[in-house]
């Protein structure tokens, strides 16, 4: 031990040694890997970027900035007044999903808002009661209190009960 001076190590030399067991505090300037394994308690705090390149598993983070994809094994939770913004910027999003408080609200402020099904159903909450059917290839249908009032046809379209016309009415054929 030619770098060993006194009460510590020599500290304008280089030291290469194996197993370094220490039962105190070790300040180091620098640490250079590969590690691997490396277990650490307490609070780590990282003065510059963090890169991973398999899978970072975490709990009780409050900003993530994920380049690539993002898996949410249980789900994604939003408050209510939270927003999710979707496309141009985080300021003036192209689109716009959330929940007030009260009502529910998607917000599309970029040409049309397109819903892609083969058929696609309306319903109440539970899940129990038909609104409205928009049925792939076929008719469009809506009711009023469960019962279907109204769907297009091929031909035209089929009101069930009274069609009520309060400024005249005009039937050709």
């Amino acid at each position: 031990f030619t770098k060993v001076v006194g009460a510590g190590i020599h500290t304008l030399s280089n030291i290469t040694s194996h197993n370094i067991h220490s039962s105190g505090i070790v300040t180091a300037t620098k640490f250079d890997g590969p590690f691997d394994n490396l277990n650490v308690t307490g609070i780590t705090t990282f003065a510059g970027s963090v890169s991973i390149g398999g899978t970072l598993t975490y709990e009780d983070v409050t900003n993530i900035d994920s380049v690539g994809l993002v898996t949410a094994r249980d789900g994604i939770f939003l408050p209510d007044g939270k927003i999710a913004k979707f496309g141009n910027t985080a300021a003036d999003p192209d689109l716009e999903i959330y929940h007030g408080g009260t009502n529910s609200i998607i917000k599309n402020s970029t040409g049309r808002l397109y819903i892609g099904a083969n058929d696609i159903t309306v319903s109440n909450r539970l899940l129990n009661e038909t609104k409205a059917t928009f049925n792939n290839n076929a008719s469009v249908d809506l009711y009023y209190n469960g019962t279907k009032r109204f769907e297009t046809t091929d031909t035209g379209a089929i009101v069930t009960g009274i069609l009520t016309a309060t400024n005249g009415l005009d039937a050709i054929g």
